[in-house]
């Protein structure tokens, strides 16, 4: 395996399980909705978006696309910190971060 593969595999994998754990508050939107709250959150549904988008940003990486999915995923990791979810953000700034750095690796 090339160093370019291995750091987007590293890159592919922070992604989606940062991605994943922004995506697992949607467990809470939908329970609230079929509560019939009408309060929810304007932070939970954007960070499910913003979880979704990264696992596909990451996928994007995985496939080659190295700069489009590393500054999306850097975008989406910043945006994720500023709502407080420091941990999975961090993740996908991380990921974003090594897929821009990916191409640039050689053997």
């Amino acid at each position: 395996m090339k160093s370019e593969h291995a750091f987007a595999l590293i890159a592919l994998i922070l992604g989606v399980v940062g991605g994943v754990l922004l995506c697992k508050g949607a467990i809470d939107v939908v329970s609230k909705l079929l509560e019939g709250s009408s309060h929810i959150n304007f932070e939970s549904p954007v960070l499910v978006g913003i979880g979704v988008i990264a696992i596909i940003a990451s996928a994007m990486l995985w496939t080659g696309r190295y700069l489009t999915g590393g500054v999306i995923n850097m975008v989406l990791g910043i945006i994720a910190v500023f709502y407080g979810k420091d941990a999975e953000g961090l993740m996908v700034l991380i990921s974003g971060v090594l897929g821009i750095v990916a191409p640039k690796i050689k053997d």
